[in-house]
């Protein structure tokens, strides 16, 4: 579907694209070597100099003796607390505020915890043995052994050409941000999610991986940005150390141990400390115990020594991705008994009625109730004509945009996440429209499972959504291209049952999900139903009709 392709490619853009260009516009302003100052002081002369010849102004000056030169020193270029530290304390105030946000949505579960809990939940449909590999080789590189490792070669190679406040920035960029993150974790104290693939022990908010290696590789930019390298080379380093940067916060994210909101405070802090550390390297006056620091090497000995540690951080940047284990945690098995009669009657007063999308917004209401084990329900699907979605891979979303724009065929196209609990759908089932092979109009039933189990065997109980797309245009509530819905999802549900009920299930009754409703999804589409759900029963063994 093509509003899967746009749904991931906002989510990529968001999680990717965004926080590397945040970071390297922060970067450009906070240290572009001195061009920048040069020029921004020029430009800020000139505005200041057409200023204080308006009408008023003067007279203001004169009125504000001590406001007007306060502002007139913050301003000055060759003034050690003026236009450089005005920059920093942009940039200490913006993530101060930045931080201050996220923090107090946390706090106050405001929306953006429905996005650290439903995003945490989504992760599963992007993991892959390929992927986790990589995942883990990124959260790796921002492990505090290997940022210290590297911080430590940096320094050394920086006195051995006498940059002692250099390295001095380097080992207080990891010292700091260690410091920072260790007491923050032990103020909020924060719960990390309970179903992560790697051990982690202390608090999650904020990720010290993500703090951290936002600040040694934005230094590390920040130097590659001022130095005597060829454009090109510039330019390269600088993409892959942000590149870097972004890869750990996702890899925090991949690997479950962290909830989004972490990673965006972490970015936060890591704006203060960046800032602060930079106005810090290029403090003109002399700050005597750091400049005249000089260590007992001769300086081919030093950058002997800061290489071999810098290889020394690859090597064990290597070695911790290699030991790292993975832990499998797959979901807890239905555990809740129900009877047939019980199950006949109503839906348990638990178990949600609507579906929802990432925000919150209400999508479709429950169609289905299903009881067999997960083989049955994927047998019964396959025998009955349908396809299980695909994992929404890079390239399998690639394929599936341009069967979109070429009208195709994609029977197993990646399909658009819905949450129910806050949970994305365990499964998504996919049939054409008779006759007509095309992605812009197919069926769909997203299955959930429930913590239920039909007695006596506890055999799983699941529910699921029932819509069919019937084209393609623009959302009423978005603006952005997606597939509109057939508004009798009752028929849908038809279709389905009467599928299912072919190769063998057993309908056992209609309970009511809520009141028949006349509304509107999240995506502008209306729709229409009486808002009930049939309820269907697998045979036992139903698989073995395959053969």
């Amino acid at each position: 579907m093509l509003s899967a392709l746009i749904f991931y490619s906002f989510l990529f853009v968001a999680l990717v694209v965004a926080p590397a260009l945040s970071i390297l516009a922060v970067l450009l302003f906070l240290d572009h070597g001195r061009r920048f100052w040069q020029r921004a002081g020029l430009v800020i002369e000139s505005t200041g100099a057409t200023i204080a010849q308006a009408p008023g102004v003067p007279g203001l000056r004169k009125r504000f003796p001590r406001t007007a030169g306060f502002l007139e020193r913050r301003l000055d270029t060759q003034d050690p607390w003026g236009l450089r530290a005005t920059g920093a304390g942009i940039g200490i105030l913006v993530g101060l505020w930045f931080f201050l946000g996220v923090w107090q949505d946390v706090a106050a579960r405001d929306p953006l915890t429905i996005l650290d809990i439903r995003l945490h939940n989504a992760v599963p449909l992007f993991r892959s043995s390929g992927v986790t590999g990589l995942m883990v080789a990124l959260t790796a590189l921002g492990s505090a052994t290997v940022l210290s490792l590297l911080s430590s070669g940096v320094a050394l190679l920086a006195l051995a050409r006498n940059r002692s406040r250099l390295a001095a920035t380097f080992v207080l960029a990891v010292l700091g941000t260690g410091i920072v993150s260790s007491t923050l974790k032990m103020l909020f104290g924060y719960a990390r999610p309970i179903d992560g693939m790697v051990p982690a022990l202390e608090a999650s908010f904020p990720s010290g991986h993500m703090l951290s290696g936002t600040v040694v590789y934005g230094l590390l930019a920040a130097l590659l940005l001022r130095s005597p390298l060829r454009r090109g080379l510039r330019v390269l380093g600088v993409t892959l150390l942000l590149l870097v940067i972004v890869g750990i916060g996702i890899s925090r994210l991949y690997l479950g141990v962290h909830w989004p909101s972490d990673i965006l405070g972490s970015l936060a802090l890591a704006l203060i400390i960046l800032a602060s550390l930079i106005f810090f390297q290029h403090y003109s006056p002399p700050v005597r115990w750091i400049d005249t620091f000089r260590l007992p090497l001769s300086p081919r000995a030093a950058s002997i020594s800061g290489c071999a540690i810098l290889i020394v951080a690859l090597g064990a940047a290597t070695v911790l991705g290699a030991r790292t284990q993975i832990v499998a945690k797959d979901r807890a098995p239905a555990t809740r008994p129900l009877d047939i009669a019980t199950l006949r009657s109503a839906l348990p007063p638990d178990v949600a009625r609507w579906s929802e999308d990432l925000v919150g917004g209400r999508m479709e209401p429950i169609s289905l109730v299903i009881v067999g084990s997960e083989k049955e329900l994927l047998s019964a699907f396959t025998l009955a004509g349908w396809t299980r979605a695909d994992l929404p891979t890079p390239l399998r979303l690639v394929e599936e945009g341009l069967a979109a724009l070429a009208d195709r065929a994609d029977p197993a196209g990646p399909a658009t996440p819905a949450f129910l609990a806050d949970r994305p759908q365990d499964i998504t089932f996919e049939r054409p429209d008779a006759g007509v092979p095309s992605i812009r109009r197919r069926h769909h039933a997203r299955v959930w499972r429930t913590d239920y189990c039909l007695a006596p065997a506890c055999r799983t109980v699941w529910v699921a959504t029932a819509s069919h797309d019937v084209g393609m245009g623009l959302s009423k509530t978005f603006h952005i291209p997606t597939h509109h819905i057939d508004p009798a999802l009752d028929a849908e549900r038809a279709i389905i049952v009467g599928d299912l009920t072919r190769v063998g299930a057993i309908q056992e009754g209609i309970v009511a999900v809520s009141a028949p409703v006349r509304g509107m999804n999240a995506a502008g589409d209306r729709f229409r139903t009486d808002g009930r759900a049939v309820v269907l029963v697998f045979p036992s063994r139903l698989d073995e009709r395959r053969n």
